[in-house]
C-alpha cells in the first residue's frame, strides 16, 4: 500500500524547490490545517497529539500530496473537542453511509467524531479525532502545556531538534506555524510499531496503514533510538540492504509474537476490512 500510494503522486511537486522560501510556502501551506486545529483546542485546554501521515512528514517522509488530519485527544474531552471545532467553523459529519465510517475496505479506525475540511482547506478532505487510548494506550495523560526539553515522548512541531528537511525525507520543523504537540520520532516509531503488532493479520485491516508509517520512519531511521525492548530489533530491520543477513521483516515478526506470546499487547478492534469471514479467512487474517 505504501509504495502504491507513493507511486500514485509521483507527478506532484517536485521534492526539492527553487528556493527556502518556496519551500516553507509549500510546507505552511499543507499543514495549517493541523496548526489550525491544535490552536483551536489547546485554546480550550484540550490536551491533543497531531498523529498519521501529516506527523511523519517531521519522522521522515514528506509526502506533497495531501492526505488526511488526525489528532488524539483525551480520551474523556472528544466531545469538547468536538464542540470547540464547530464553534471555529468545522461541521460535524454525521452521515452514517459515509465513507470514514465505513466498515469494509477502510483501513482507518473509525473516528467517533470527523469533519469533512474541503470548505476550509480545498485541497484537503478530512479531519478525525480519535481518543488517545485508541492510539497510545501507553503514554501517560498530558497537558496543553509546552512539554518539557527532557520530555521523554512530546516535543512541538516547531522544536530545533527536529531534523532539518531533506530531499525524500523530513519536512524540518514547522517553524513559520503555530506549535503543535507531536511525539518525537522515537517514539513516534514505537508507537507505529506497537499498533502493527496489535494488528498485523488481523481482520480489522489496519495494519495497512501501520506499515506505511513503519516505512516513512525506515527511510531515515538516523536519530531514532528506540528503548532497549525494541533497538536490536530497529537496528537489523534498518541496514542497508547489502548488509541483511535473513529477511528484512523476520526481525519485526519475531518481537511481535514475542510481545503477543506474553500477553503485552491489548486487544486489536473489531472491524473486518474484508467484508466476510469468508474474505478474511482467504487473505489468512483472523478476529
Amino acid at each position: 500500500m505504501y509504495y502504491a500510494k507513493y507511486m500514485l503522486h509521483r507527478d506532484d511537486p517536485p521534492r526539492e524547490f527553487a528556493s527556502e522560501e518556496a519551500r516553507m510556502k509549500a510546507l505552511n501551506h499543507q499543514v495549517r490545517p493541523a496548526a489550525d486545529v491544535a490552536r483551536i483546542l489547546d485554546k480550550v485546554q484540550v490536551p491533543n497529539i497531531l498523529w498519521g501521515t501529516m506527523a511523519a512528514y517531521l519522522v521522515g517522509d514528506w509526502r506533497h500530496y495531501n492526505e488526511d488530519i488526525q489528532f488524539l485527544v483525551l480520551d474523556d474531552l472528544i466531545q469538547t473537542a468536538s464542540n470547540a471545532l464547530f464553534a471555529a467553523g468545522f461541521t460535524t459529519c454525521t452521515d452514517p453511509g459515509c465513507d470514514v465510517v465505513k466498515t469494509v475496505k477502510n483501513d482507518y479506525l473509525i473516528p467517533p467524531v470527523h469533519f469533512h475540511i474541503q470548505a476550509l482547506y480545498p485541497e484537503h478532505d478530512v479531519l478525525r479525532l480519535y481518543p488517545k487510548s485508541s492510539h497510545l494506550w501507553w503514554l501517560p495523560d498530558f497537558g496543553t502545556s509546552t512539554p518539557a526539553a527532557d520530555d521523554p515522548h512530546l516535543m512541538l512541531s516547531n522544536d530545533p531538534r527536529l531534523p532539518p528537511y531533506k530531499p525524500e525525507g523530513m519536512s524540518g520543523p514547522w517553524t513559520e506555524l503555530y506549535p503543535i504537540k507531536i511525539l518525537n520520532r522515537s517514539s513516534f516509531t514505537e508507537a507505529v510499531l506497537l499498533l502493527c503488532f496489535r494488528d498485523f493479520d488481523h481482520a480489522n485491516g489496519l495494519y495497512f496503514q501501520w506499515l506505511d508509517l513503519i516505512n516513512a520512519a525506515k527511510m531515515h531511521p538516523e536519530g531514532i533510538t528506540l528503548r532497549p525492548k525494541f533497538q536490536a530489533m530497529w537496528e537489523e530491520f534498518t541496514l542497508p540492504k547489502e548488509q541483511l543477513r535473513r529477511r528484512r521483516w523476520e526481525p519485526v515478526v519475531e518481537l511481535m509474537k514475542e510481545m503477543r506470546a506474553n500477553n503485552e499487547l491489548p486487544p486489536p478492534p473489531r472491524i473486518n476490512w474484508f467484508g466476510t469471514v469468508e474474505g478474511a479467512e482467504r487473505a489468512r487474517a483472523w478476529f
